[in-house]
């Protein structure tokens, strides 16, 4: 680690008990991104471009101590990127304008190093280490690397999240590890992909909305905030509704918001009789234009073809294919 970024840090930390956090991570992991050098400073102009603000409203915040700035022998202001990233974390602003300051777009997102340089099955290894241990710092670094590495939410639902999840289950099930252990990791990756929302920039008003949640008695919260993010990173609109949320209560959303997607992410289905009849009648009341997308480890082939719906995803990559195909 450089010094100069140790330095920013450990200064960070004295104000901030928690300014060790994914987008300082993340800053780490961007060193290697194509177009942008860590050691720039940037000028008001590009972060007023970048933030899609006014340039005297950045010199004011820096001013005022908003943004930590440094300043040229001429007196003149620069902003590091690691103290931008601290004022987008304090301030939850996104960036909006990523080309202002060096980042370059491919097909719509950020381009980042080669998937070669990432030894995924360590990292992976590492993961599920880390989240039975409860270490959420080195979880957050693992997390933030894999994304800066494939560049896209759904390699990181499919091939980290869910490869670990499904150890970690089987490790439960067959009384390695403690059920608090379980449990206590599924809330460090769902807070540390919530984290990672953030770095996704904002839809624009005339994007199109997607919509959904989890079924009545599936309370996996992570599945339903990953499918949102997939769907944010493709430039759509979306209104996660959460889990475990009664059949009519989303049909009510449905309704009232008539989104072009409505999706329901199914992890867990206590009676598959019960289910079908709720659905069934969901799905015949749900209004026509709709397109009702599903997907979930629940969607058994014995469950799945007693269902009627528009498609069916078996991951988030398919999910990221299907959003193109609809652009």
């Amino acid at each position: 680690m450089d010094t100069r970024w140790t330095r920013c840090y450990n200064r960070s930390c004295k104000r901030n008990k928690t300014a060790k956090s994914f987008l300082f991570c993340f800053k780490q992991r961007c060193a290697r991104i194509s177009g942008v050098n860590l050691d720039e400073n940037f000028t008001p102009k590009q972060v007023a471009s970048a933030l899609s603000v006014s340039e005297s409203s950045v010199k004011r915040w820096c001013d005022r101590g908003d943004i930590r700035t440094d300043r040229t022998i001429g007196g003149h202001r620069r902003i590091p990127l690691d103290f931008l990233l601290e004022f987008l974390e304090s301030t939850n602003r996104r960036i909006v304008n990523p080309v202002a300051i060096g980042f370059e777009r491919s097909d719509g997102k950020l381009s980042r190093i080669s998937t070669n340089q990432v030894h995924q099955t360590e990292l992976l290894a590492q993961f599920e280490k880390s989240l039975i241990s409860g270490a959420e710092s080195e979880c957050r670094r693992i997390i933030s690397s894999w994304y800066a590495a494939q560049g896209g939410i759904a390699s990181l639902a499919d091939n980290l999240l869910s490869p670990a999840f499904r150890t970690i289950g089987e490790q439960w099930k067959s009384g390695q590890i403690d059920i608090y252990q379980e449990r206590r990791g599924c809330e460090i990756s769902r807070r540390l992909v919530f984290e990672l929302r953030r770095l996704l920039p904002e839809p624009t008003a005339m994007a199109p909305l997607a919509m959904g949640g989890t079924p009545p008695g599936d309370q996996y919260q992570i599945s339903t905030l990953l499918t949102e993010m997939v769907f944010r990173e493709q430039g759509w609109r979306t209104e996660s509704l959460g889990s475990n949320i009664p059949f009519d209560s989303l049909l009510s959303a449905a309704r009232k918001h008539m989104p072009r997607i409505f999706w329901l992410s199914i992890s867990h289905v206590q009676d598959n009789k019960s289910f079908l009849v709720h659905f069934e009648e969901f799905t015949r009341r749900l209004p026509k234009g709709i397109m009702l997308v599903v997907g979930g480890r629940a969607l058994t082939d014995d469950l799945r073809p007693k269902m009627v719906y528009s498609a069916h995803c078996d991951g988030m990559e398919q999910l990221a294919t299907l959003i193109k195909t609809l652009k």
